[in-house]
């Protein structure tokens, strides 16, 4: 974001009021000077008093930002910085559209230390229950400020595909845990209403816990998927199933730029959520339950990994390439981490008892009926839940094959075999630091993969690097290489995993 502090002046609705065409009557009347006040008084709640609840917010900088409370979220991350000193508004111009009160003018904001910066502005303002509220304030000349939303790039494969949402508590489930899990799936509908990307509740509870800005990613409830809902599968068919597990603190719909290009090359992917770890869970109407992440068993956990033994210990799987000081090195770090070997231990289970759920789902679901091939099951994820595929792929014999993404494997594979393929991708940000899974793979008594991508950190494996930075190219990448990896091992393709580092020269596979 380039000019933060100018955010504090922006607001403006999708179907901007500004375009519309109404006669105009000048009115005298500053309305802005609330908002003068509210902001050079630095009390959120004298913000809060001068929003319209529906306010959505616009700006060269940022996408538009939906709700007061996200635009109070601005306005408190401004007033933290302290980097504001005082703020004016300069009306040119007062008049009357139909109900709305509109202004127009200058803004001038004093920075400490620095000049004075000067912007345009229009806001809009409606009369509600006897008072004014702010409901768009646009800052800046219209050809500059980001109008258009981005959207989830478009699936590959031959099938549209449907989203649903699957929760069961406690009492439901096989492992006495809450499970709750969303389907993403091949279906021959061609019209009809489409899943959201992120719920303004999945929004707001995921934001909290991660703490990253509201107003950052607040859009995404304005977006829609490429997704179905109160679909039927594509009949007379089934499919293979993917399991997937979000890395530590994520959630389900992390990963959807990648769920909906493999549902459309015809899998049902499966993204799991887990209990007191993730930081929301999804119930079947679309409500949350939000995690606090100051609940005793979350917390705990980030810990477990500093300090100096530990860092050693990550240094050496991250940047030696002697075998036996790989091995190790995951011996010691597995023993020193026991809380995340309990983690993948029941982030496994939890997977376990989705798998039986499914079982149901497929002889009595409405739309889902039918549709699952239980021969033909493939477990990935990432950090954590990277390690819950490799846990599954020594643990389970139902899971056929399976990708660790960018997570130390912790659990019990250290001590066992992989007996099915199995692909470890590692970013690989700068130089030749990687996360490297030697020993695994040089004990593997099957076809085993590693591979660093260049460029990648930890968090591209979500799609936060395709709409915080742009990132299209990650998400083609990622999409090839699981779609690749799970097609020869899960569908029988002929292909050589290493032809892939002449599409794409980020790759290294080894």
């Amino acid at each position: 974001m380039k000019h933060l502090t100018s955010v504090i002046l922006l607001i403006s609705i999708f179907l901007c009021l500004s375009c519309q065409t109404f006669e105009k009557h000048d009115t005298g009347k500053s309305l802005i000077k609330k908002l003068q006040d509210a902001e050079n008084s630095k009390d959120l709640k004298n913000i809060e008093e001068v929003l319209a609840d529906s306010i959505i917010l616009y700006t060269s900088d940022l996408m538009p930002i939906n709700g007061k409370s996200a635009v109070v979220s601005i306005y408190s991350f401004i007033f933290t910085k302290q980097e504001v000193e005082f703020v004016e508004y300069i009306t040119d111009s007062a008049y009357k559209e139909k109900y709305y009160h509109i202004e127009e003018g200058i803004s001038i904001i004093k920075k400490a230390g620095q000049n004075t910066d000067t912007n345009e502005f229009k806001a809009i303002f409606q009369e509600i229950e006897g008072e004014y509220k702010i409901l768009e304030l646009c800052f800046g000349a219209k050809e500059d400020l980001k109008l258009e939303l981005p959207k989830l790039p478009k699936p590959t494969g031959i099938y549209n595909i449907a989203q649903a949402t699957f929760f069961y508590d406690s009492t439901e489930s096989d492992n006495g845990r809450i499970l709750s899990f969303q389907v993403w799936y091949p279906t021959e509908k061609k019209s009809g209403a489409k899943a959201i990307y992120k719920s303004k509740e999945v929004v707001a509870a995921s934001t909290n816990f991660t703490g990253i800005p509201i107003f950052m990613v607040n859009y995404f409830s304005l977006i829609e998927s490429n997704s179905f809902v109160n679909a039927s599968a594509f009949p007379n068919k089934t499919f293979p199933i993917l399991l997937y597990n979000h890395g530590y603190g994520g959630f389900t719909s992390v990963y959807q730029t990648v769920f909906e290009d493999l549902a459309s090359h015809g899998y049902i992917v499966v993204s799991i959520g887990h209990q007191n770890e993730s930081s929301l869970l999804i119930k079947n109407d679309g409500h949350i339950i939000a995690t606090n992440p100051q609940n005793e068993f979350y917390a705990k956990r980030p810990n477990e990994l500093q300090g100096a033994a530990i860092n050693e210990l990550q240094s050496i799987i991250l940047n030696s390439d002697n075998l036996d000081a790989n091995k190790d090195a995951y011996l010691k770090l597995v023993a020193l981490s026991p809380l995340h070997n309990e983690s993948t231990r029941l982030w496994k289970s939890d997977t376990e008892s989705t798998l039986l759920k499914l079982r149901e789902i497929n002889i009595s679901d409405q739309y889902l009926r039918g549709a699952f091939n239980f021969e033909s099951i493939g477990a990935f994820g990432h950090s954590v839940g990277g390690a819950t595929s490799g846990q599954l792929g020594i643990d389970n014999s139902l899971i056929n094959t399976g990708i660790n993404l960018d997570g130390f494997q912790f659990g019990d594979m250290v001590y066992s075999k992989l007996e099915v393929p199995f692909m470890f991708v590692a970013s690989n940000q700068q130089g030749n630091s990687f996360l490297r899974n030697l020993s695994f793979i040089h004990e593997s008594e099957s076809d085993c993969y590693q591979v660093a991508i260049k460029g990648f950190s930890h968090g591209s494996f979500t799609d936060l690097d395709y709409f915080l930075k742009g990132n299209t190219r990650s998400i083609k990448i990622q999409r090839q290489l699981i779609l690749s990896f799970f097609n020869k091992y899960l569908k029988g393709e002929e292909f050589q995993m290493s032809d892939l580092e002449t599409i794409y020269p980020e790759l290294i596979i080894l």
